[in-house]
């Protein structure tokens, strides 16, 4: 999987995070085409690290079929459902059902839930918070309105979902690299991409590059991207025990700096403590331009900052737990102007992208990876549910307008 590569190949993924990792695993197990893969691995040093950096370098992350947005609910659907075969086939465990409890206070937003939970049938259960403010462990404002869904909701690792992709995309006869890509470049028969160790050609090339979208390609497109940090409350085992069923939560708070957090249940980290951890879209961020821009917010310790507030939010939305300390990590949220990721072809001939997650992806990537897969495969729109125009990328510049940049 590592090494110098020189190689001639149908399509070349370039990319190999939640998405990458899915769409290289669908074209390998296609039997149509051969494939290679191109993607660092973790650092082992993110202060040292001069490559792209990735946000799914962690344990946990929702899932949930509920959403506001029926191509989301859609494509959640449709991952939730594979997670059993990634599982058995790749020996790889990434899924813990443990259910989501989702609080709101928006009317707009709660009906187009209640929408997308009749056309999927979702057995999600809508309930009014009570005075005392508790749904289980978590405390929440009294009179907002909660949806319930049990599982399969609940969180997923996405550093082992990624791990069960490539071990599938592996055995079905993929080539698998673990560098970075610094060009990609049209030749006469196709593409050549090229970094430290890899040099390959492919008749074309699918862009899986998260929040470093705007690069490889040549194209601008209507995308930024945004800072993040998220906060883990370590707590002993005995704790993690207890909570070991804790619904993951979603929260759009009436807060002057945050604007939603999600929560997961305690989880082992590879560290061998446990931590509960909980995610917040900020107000107030603003946008990382470049990739220098994304490496010092990645690679620095400017999230420490907002620890304090995410330190206060964590503690109020589950106010009994024993917590043994605190700290902070950084990633990166990509927002598309369609909320939804693009999926489709670039202008140059061979050239695809799937990126931009929206901070909705990791639960949905099998899906999208799949999507954009059989897109390649089959040169152009290959789905009969999804309409093609809503996942299309838009070239151009773009800027977020105030408020939450989440659909939910």
């Amino acid at each position: 999987m590592s090494g110098i590569s020189v190689g001639v190949f149908d399509v070349a993924v370039v990319g190999l995070g939640l998405i990458g990792s899915a769409a290289l695993r669908e074209l390998a197990e296609s039997g149509g085409a051969s494939v290679v893969g191109i993607g660092p691995a973790e650092p082992a040093d993110r202060s040292t690290w001069d490559g792209p950096f990735a946000s799914h370098h962690d344990s946990g992350r929702i899932t949930r079929r509920l959403d506001a947005r029926h191509e989301w609910a859609v494509l959640a659907s449709r991952s939730i459902e594979h997670y059993p075969r990634l599982v058995a086939d790749s020996g790889v465990a990434f899924h813990s059902p443990t259910g989501l409890v989702f609080c709101r206070n928006d009317e707009v937003g709660i009906a187009n839930q209640r929408d997308v939970i009749r056309r999927l049938e979702l057995p999600v259960e809508v309930s009014t918070v009570g005075d005392d403010g508790r749904v289980g462990e978590h405390a929440f404002p009294p009179g907002w309105t909660v949806l319930s869904e049990p599982g399969p909701a609940g969180h997923i690792d996405p550093r082992a979902l990624v791990r069960a992709q490539l071990v599938l995309a592996e055995a079905a006869g993929a080539g698998i690299h673990r560098t970075f890509v610094t060009a990609a470049a049209r030749t006469d028969d196709g593409w050549r991409v090229t970094g430290p160790s890899v040099d390959v050609r492919a008749r074309e090339v699918l862009f899986c590059t998260g929040p470093y979208h705007q690069g490889l390609h040549g194209h601008t497109l209507e995308a930024t991207v945004r800072p993040e940090a998220v906060i883990l409350g370590e707590v002993d085992e005995t704790e993690a025990l207890r909570l070991a069923d804790l619904p993951s939560a979603i929260h759009l708070l009436d807060h002057p700096d945050l604007d939603d957090v999600y929560m997961n249940p305690p989880i082992r980290y590879p560290d061998g403590r446990w931590y509960l951890k909980m995610g917040g879209s900020h107000s107030g961020a603003g946008f990382l331009e470049t990739d220098e821009a994304k490496r010092a917010w990645m690679s620095g310790d400017a999230a420490e900052d907002l620890l304090p507030t995410l330190r206060d939010v964590l503690v109020a939305r589950l106010p009994d737990v024993e917590f043994r300390s605190f700290s902070v990590r950084p990633c990166l949220i990509s927002d598309t102007a369609s909320h939804l990721p693009y999926v489709g072809r670039l202008p140059d001939e061979g050239s695809w992208i799937a990126a931009g997650g929206n901070g909705h992806s990791a639960k949905s990537s099998d899906a999208i990876g799949s999507l954009a897969a059989r897109m390649v495969l089959a040169g152009g729109w290959p789905d009969g549910e999804l309409l093609e125009d809503a996942f299309r990328p838009r070239l151009g510049v773009w800027r977020p307008g105030e408020g939450s940049r989440h659909g939910n």
